[in-house]
């Protein structure tokens, strides 16, 4: 593969070869299943199947996500840089292989209770899914910047990643709905795919623990890590709000929202505004048609920002990705060869910012070893809250505010035009608007 810089046979100090970046990578399919799977299901779960209204909907997955996704987020960063001399990072992908099958199949074996019963249960369960979440989510992003002192390094083993990426996209964009319409699409259905999933995850995980200790094996030529301290509140913040690294995350941040909504709100645009009664099939030919283009522009990003910085090319690739959603939610009557080609050109940009803001992160992280779990906890936590915002809070609110009526969606009436706008502004516009604005942060203020 061209983004392969190196052989396994002739590896120098802190450069690694093709089956420790390959090892490494495959982790994050299970960060991506556990990332996708309840932006895109979700909420159509709970609106479509189980009826609750949007904004309901939304706030009962945003809120877990807010308080467990943050807070054990930073507990697990700080825990890995504490322990790291006892515990390896690498270690907790284990524990995440222990509790993803655990919080995979909860999630959506929603017992049978009222309305509020329902909300509750799925607050609860979707809190003990962050958690897991957290539990490999954190260390895994962590382990990157310690595996190479090079700059250029780290952006091929965070290209890698994106390969990855792309497969556990596969997975939980395209495979999962399928086995959703195929199993019937009720509750049983979703409840299927959660085992299908509960099996996928923890194997990846598996094998990026070995895999991440390979190529730990290869950077041990490295200096070590300076020991780790105990920090205050204060030194924290001071960490976090330094401008390289809270400019980045600053602009990640308005990217992730409007990403979130984009994606949330996929199959509302398809099955309302496209009006496609096939709504679970086509969104796996988009995703598949995604995952293309993902993987075939890694070399591209790769070689780009090694030529002219990484600067230049995320603000390009954050930019281009609003400007495709743009065009998509404007484009709801063209048919599926222009959806097809939106949703291409939309996963080329977006594989070139999400490349580029791993890239800048590791480096960050790379230079200051000794606080690469704060780093990587504060990511991943903005992460997981950027997504959660758009694409649950903001798109219930939308979706509830332009009269989306979740008692029409189970009985599979039509939706009223204000609802149709509603959720094109959820698909397309907002999201094209935080897109832009990121792209103009971080023109005027990123720092490389």
């Amino acid at each position: 593969m061209s983004i392969a810089l190196s052989e396994e046979g002739s590896v120098s100090p802190g450069r690694l070869g093709l089956l420790a970046q390959a090892g490494y990578g495959v982790g994050q399919i299970a960060g991506q299943v556990f990332r996708d799977v309840p932006s895109l299901l979700l909420m159509f779960f709970m609106t479509n199947v189980l009826g609750i209204e949007p904004a309901l909907a939304g706030a009962a997955i945003f809120v877990p996500k807010l308080v467990w996704g943050v807070g054990c987020d930073l507990l697990v960063g700080i825990l890995s840089d504490r322990w790291k001399h006892r515990f390896a990072r690498r270690g907790w992908l284990l524990v995440g292989a222990l509790g993803a099958p655990v919080a995979l199949i909860l999630l959506f074996h929603v017992p049978d209770l009222s309305v509020t019963g329902r909300v509750a249960y799925v607050a609860v369960a979707f809190s003990l899914y962050m958690a897991v979440f957290a539990c490999f989510s954190v260390p895994y992003l962590a382990i990157a910047g310690e595996l190479s002192g090079d700059p250029h390094q780290r952006t091929v083993l965070m290209a890698w990643r994106l390969v990855f990426t792309a497969i556990g996209v596969l997975v939980g964009g395209a495979l999962s709905p399928y086995l959703v319409q195929s199993l019937g699409g009720g509750q049983a259905a979703y409840e299927g795919m959660s085992k299908f999933l509960a099996v996928v995850c923890p194997t990846a995980l598996v094998l990026a623990y070995f895999g991440s200790g390979r190529a730990r094996r290869q950077a041990a030529a490295l200096p070590p890590p300076a020991a780790h301290r105990r920090l205050a509140v204060r030194e924290v913040v001071a960490i976090l709000t330094a401008p390289r690294f809270s400019v980045l995350l600053l602009a990640n941040l308005l990217q992730l929202a409007g990403s979130g909504m984009a994606y949330a709100s996929m199959l509302y645009f398809l099955t309302y505004n496209m009006a496609r009664s096939d709504a679970f099939q086509l969104i796996g030919g988009l995703v598949i048609i995604a995952c293309a283009g993902i993987v075939a522009a890694q070399p591209a990003w790769v070689a780009l920002a090694r030529r002219i910085g990484k600067k230049p090319v995320y603000i390009l690739a954050a930019a281009g990705y609003g400007v495709a959603y743009l065009g998509w939610s404007m484009s709801a009557g063209a048919g599926t060869v222009v959806a097809y080609a939106f949703s291409f050109a939309a996963a080329i940009f977006n594989s070139g910012w999400t490349l580029l803001g791993f890239s800048m992160m590791s480096d960050v992280a790379g230079d200051d070893q000794a606080h690469a779990g704060l780093y990587s906890a504060a990511w991943i936590a903005v992460d997981k809250v950027g997504f959660a915002l758009g694409g649950t809070l903001l798109v219930g609110i939308v979706l509830s505010g332009f009269g989306f009526d979740a008692a029409r969606a189970v009985s599979g009436q039509p939706q009223t035009d204000l609802a149709l706008t509603g959720v094109m502004l959820a698909f397309g516009v907002v999201p094209a608007l935080l897109n832009l604005s990121s792209a103009v942060l971080f023109w005027r203020f990123g720092r490389v």
